[in-house]
């Protein structure tokens, strides 16, 4: 189009404008052009009703802030928290007939029109404070993409058409004082720093109704180009001073201030004193500490239905579980036994999850030794290491699910297990399972807890059966269990199903010895299970929403589940105590911590001592510490010092277990929690799992006839199986060995050993 066609066309939208918004209930204008129609509908459809984004913050337990989170960084504050020189300032510098005209200067948007019309001229405003708010609110709010934005900024005649119709409308609905409020908290004062509240924070340090004159010139004159008047900018600081200046001399001219208090004000420095509101989990303060937490707290958000952006636009007072004492004693049990600057530590994750018992289940603090963040240099990471899944596994804390089931079926924990020196299962034949050190050929379940015979736990978990053992870790808090195998362990990507079904179809006979993937946190909960009387609840971080107005905001959380029997949960709790003392894998820890509070507590340690982990809980809260490579290709760990070293230096009596590092950073964690404070106790242990049912206990058959010895046991219940005849000294058909030999499940399998007769060996 020529230019001459351009100024027609803006001379013919400049008579709609004047036509059409002063008799804004005409119609059938022959001069107007479907565009000109299609705005003006458009106008009057938008009501500028949508929230304005306002930044989220995140706090501790307290009240204390751990995070900010925002898209545009804006506080709202009424206009009696704005102060009088910024109002004054603004209506000066940006429109002083603002208490005269409806919405719309006339003169001054006509002649812009009609100069934006001609191609070889500057773009010109003339627009109003009121048409500035509508045009702000249309690119901060309303526009979603850039076509949107692009379009709510457009130097157009149909643009300016719609928004001088908002302007008007905006104006028969709000006050003066109700339109400025909006403005002053929705417009940028400075690059990504929106509304007078959150600027002056960012620039001074301050509140916006603490503002100076001096201040409030600088932020006044900022609105017109935030980036070019940006005073923290180096390349702009004499810019920003010289267009403070001018508005101190456009608030004389309007007469809002004398000559002599604007000249003595120019004297002055510009008044920064930079407080930067940190965005996100990351720059925050403390966030090397807490930002592991608070990455779960969004993840959390985002389960719950709240994506990001909701987040960061909402307004929200998010109070968090998080207790910073919990926190502070967890971040330093971990650092301390585990220091990830000492070198040969720098692979290691040592990771502490803390939850309480009580419903709902918070979550209390979640640390590790190596800081978040995104410098490698420095030992940081962002690896949700306390929350997902630890690769390497929790050794034999598992052992824990193969107790629980086994007493759910009729095993008490007073009734005795076999021992076996060596144990072959039968959903792997070619594997033969052997224990770290000598044990007794038999004990009772309580003491196979304690000390964690590896043979006693798989032959035990072959009598439940795998499928129970791996249900009932699900039951009791892995719930992570039940998503696809392949999120779980990279191994099954596959595998269309989800990890417990693949624990089984694999006959994963090693389940029990914690060889799988576990979440720090979920293990930290399986304790609060049987700690609450064996009632699982999802663990949350988060406390109350409260949103801009101050109302709490709800949302779909997971109903607790009875997971096991009360009694059962109590007197496996009870057994557990066994841990911490006489000759308990965590006794020595325990000892050397002066640890002397009622805990009860279960160790582990996997393969090639590549991690290790320590369960433990008291009757107010329980705590899981699991340590790992947290690198590609992970190597061993060694202790005394911790460190990472060869397969064959931690094979060879120095590697990390569960009762080293793993329940020193556990004891180091909850003795300050526990210092001063009277000692507790869990629930009193049931009669009835402590001794268990009567049909699991196994007539002694050896030395019978075999058919004598299938007779009694079938009469006891169980099932009969015969292994091939042993040459022995013994005469034929007479029982010389069975298997299991004092308990088993009810109406499990017992193996007999028969004699073939002969000499023997």
């Amino acid at each position: 189009m020529s230019g001459l066609g351009r100024l027609i066309l803006g001379t013919l939208l400049a008579g709609v404008l004047v036509a059409g918004l002063l008799l804004p209930y005409s119609v059938g204008m022959g001069i107007a052009s479907n565009a000109v129609t299609d705005a003006i509908d458009g106008a009057q459809a938008d009501p500028l009703t949508a929230e304005i984004p306002l930044r989220t913050t995140v706090t501790d337990a307290t009240g204390a802030p751990i995070a900010t989170l925002y898209n545009q960084n804006r506080v709202y504050v009424p206009l009696s928290s704005i102060s009088d020189y910024l109002q004054v300032a603004v209506v000066s510098m940006e429109d002083r007939r603002f208490y005269q005209h409806q919405g719309v200067d006339w003169r001054g948007t006509v002649r812009a029109m009609l100069r934006n019309a001609q191609a070889d001229a500057a773009a010109q405003g003339g627009s109003t404070l009121t048409q500035q708010y509508v045009k702000n609110y249309l690119y901060l709010v309303e526009a979603k993409t850039e076509a949107e934005k692009a379009d709510a900024i457009a130097t157009t005649p149909i643009r300016k058409l719609k928004e001088a119709k908002l302007a008007l409308q905006v104006e028969q609905t709000l006050s003066k004082a109700e339109i400025l409020e909006r403005y002053l908290n929705l417009v940028a004062f400075g690059p990504s720093q929106y509304g007078a509240e959150a600027a002056s924070q960012w620039f001074f340090g301050t509140s916006a109704d603490k503002l100076t004159l001096a201040q409030a010139a600088l932020l006044a004159g900022m609105v017109n180009n935030p980036p070019k008047y940006n005073p923290l900018d180096e390349n702009h600081v004499q810019d920003a001073r010289d267009r403070r200046d001018l508005v101190l001399d456009v608030m004389v001219s309007t007469g809002r201030l004398s000559k002599a208090t604007a000249e003595a004000t120019k004297q002055q420095d510009l008044g920064l004193n930079p407080k930067r509101t940190r965005n996100g989990c990351i720059p925050a303060d403390n966030s090397q500490t807490n930002g592991y937490f608070c990455q779960y707290v969004l993840d959390y958000l985002s389960n719950a239905g709240f994506d990001s952006d909701t987040v960061a636009e909402a307004g929200w007072t998010i109070k968090t579980t998080m207790d910073p004492t919990v926190m502070a004693a967890a971040k330093a049990a971990a650092t301390a036994n585990a220091d990830p600057s000492v070198p040969g530590v720098e692979r290691i994750a040592n990771t502490v999850a803390v939850v309480g018992k009580d419903e709902p289940r918070k979550v209390l603090a979640l640390a590790a030794n190596r800081p978040y963040g995104l410098d490698p240099t420095k030992g940081e990471t962002v690896q949700r290491l306390p929350t997902t899944f630890a690769p390497l596994g929790a050794g034999s804390t598992f052992k824990i699910f193969t107790a629980a089931a086994a007493m759910e079926m009729g095993l008490g924990t007073n009734t005795t297990i076999d021992v076996p020196a060596q144990y072959e299962s039968p959903l792997v034949p070619s594997a033969t399972f052997k224990n770290a050190t000598s044990y007794p050929t038999s004990m009772t379940l309580a003491q196979a807890l304690a000390t964690s015979p590896n043979t006693g736990f798989v032959a035990l978990e072959d009598q439940v059966g795998l499928q129970k053992v791996a249900e009932m870790a699900v039951r009791l808090g892995l719930k992570g269990y039940q998503l696809d195998a392949g999120d779980v362990d990279p191994a099954f990507a596959s595998a269309g199903t989800d990890y417990t079904a693949q624990v089984t179809a694999q006959k994963m006979a090693s389940f029990t010895l914690g060889v799988s993937p576990v979440s720090p946190l979920e293990l930290a909960n399986v304790g609060a299970t049987l700690n609450s009387d064996g009632k699982w609840c999802p663990p949350t971080p988060v406390d109350t929403i409260t949103d801009r107005n101050g109302k709490f905001v709800t949302w779909d959380k997971t109903p607790c589940e009875q997971a096991v029997p009360a009694e059962l949960a109590r007197t496996l709790a009870v057994a557990m105590e066994g841990d911490f003392t006489g000759s308990g894998t965590a006794a020595a820890s325990a000892s050397a911590a002066g640890w002397s509070w009622t805990a009860a507590g279960k160790t582990g340690t996997t393969q090639e001592y590549k991690s290790s982990a320590f369960l433990g809980f008291t009757p107010e809260m329980s705590a899981s510490v699991i340590a790992w490579d947290s690198e590609p290709r992970p190597q061993s760990i060694c202790k005394d010092p911790i460190r990472s070293c060869s397969t064959d230096e931690a094979m060879s009596g120095s590697g990390m277990g569960g009762g080293s590092i793993p329940a020193a950073t556990w004891m180091a964690t909850m003795k300050p929690l526990k210092e001063n404070q009277p000692d507790t106790f869990f629930r009193p242990a049931s009669t009835t799992y402590i001794k268990g049912s009567a049909s699991t206990q196994v007539p002694n058959v050896v030395g019978k006839n075999v058919d004598d010895a299938k007779t009694l046991l079938t009469a006891a219940g169980f099932t009969v199986a015969v292994a091939p005849k042993q040459d022995t000294g013994a005469s034929v058909n007479i029982v010389v060995d069975q298997n299991p030999k004092t308990t088993a499940l009810p109406g499990g399998q017992i193996t007999l050993g028969v004699s073939a007769g002969g000499s023997g060996g």
